[in-house]
């Protein structure tokens, strides 16, 4: 074996043993009030490269209980549906949603935490029946959005909520832009990533309203300073709480 070739260039595999092997000693070595991951509950001096090294999340994901919180969500104990929640998103909501709760996992392909495999612009759901609707950083890959926004209205009970984010590009972008002749191997260079196929911009929210939901707002960047440290938060996100 080449020791040299293999510290110079290590394998995949190698590197994730290394990270999570280091991140291991994170947990203990950096415990703090500093900040807080809610997902997992870990408290610390600080985070990694904008990652817990408990869990491994991301801002954008430590920004659901956040958002929850600060739309008064963490009181609807009836009917939950997630729409392609990574295993961060769903061990936080099971741990969170409590006994004797519906919490329905909704995404086209089949994972081992996902319960109902379809795709949300056509879905076989019942109508005005959940209470709770949540999808994270998904809208920006579904190429019929606006079906979609209408399947989640349909879907989603009288006086539900419906909370979202999706990724601004670029920053601060006040106009959402789409093409649909865009090319999908052009999809990385014009929407800043492989698989979006729009830029959503600070107006996204409007085809929403559209379709007959009410709004309300939060961009992270209008939050202190301590909050935004404190949880590990992207001042650049936004999330956005409709109400049918």
């Amino acid at each position: 074996m080449n020791l040299k070739k293999l510290i110079l260039h290590p394998k995949p595999y190698v590197i994730k043993f290394s990270v999570y092997i280091l991140n291991k000693f994170r947990i203990y070595w950096f415990q703090g009030n500093n900040v807080y991951c809610e997902l997992c509950e870990w408290h610390g001096l600080k985070f990694f490269s904008g990652k817990c090294p408990k869990c491994n999340s991301l801002s954008r994901t430590r920004l659901i209980p956040f958002a929850m919180e600060y739309f008064g969500l963490k009181e609807i104990k009836e009917k939950i549906l997630h729409v392609a929640p990574n295993l961060n998103e769903y061990k936080y909501l099971l741990r969170a949603k409590g006994e004797h709760i519906i919490y329905d996992r909704l995404n086209i392909h089949p994972k081992k935490h996902i319960n109902l495999v379809q795709d949300l612009t056509r879905t076989n759901l019942n109508t005005n029946y959940y209470d709770l609707i949540i999808a994270w950083h998904v809208f920006e890959h579904i190429r019929e959005d606006q079906k979609a926004i209408a399947e989640v209205f349909r879907i989603l009970k009288p006086g539900g909520r419906f909370l979202i984010s999706v990724p601004i590009y670029p920053t601060n972008n006040p106009t959402t832009f789409e093409d649909l002749t865009i090319p999908y191997e052009n999809y990385s260079k014009v929407h800043g990533h492989y698989d979006h196929c729009r830029s959503c911009g600070f107006d996204y929210y409007q085809r929403f309203e559209t379709i007959g939901f009410k709004t309300k707002e939060l961009r992270v960047s209008s939050l202190s300073k301590k909050d935004i440290s404190k949880f590990g938060l992207n001042s650049a996100h936004i999330v956005w709480c409709f109400t049918k």
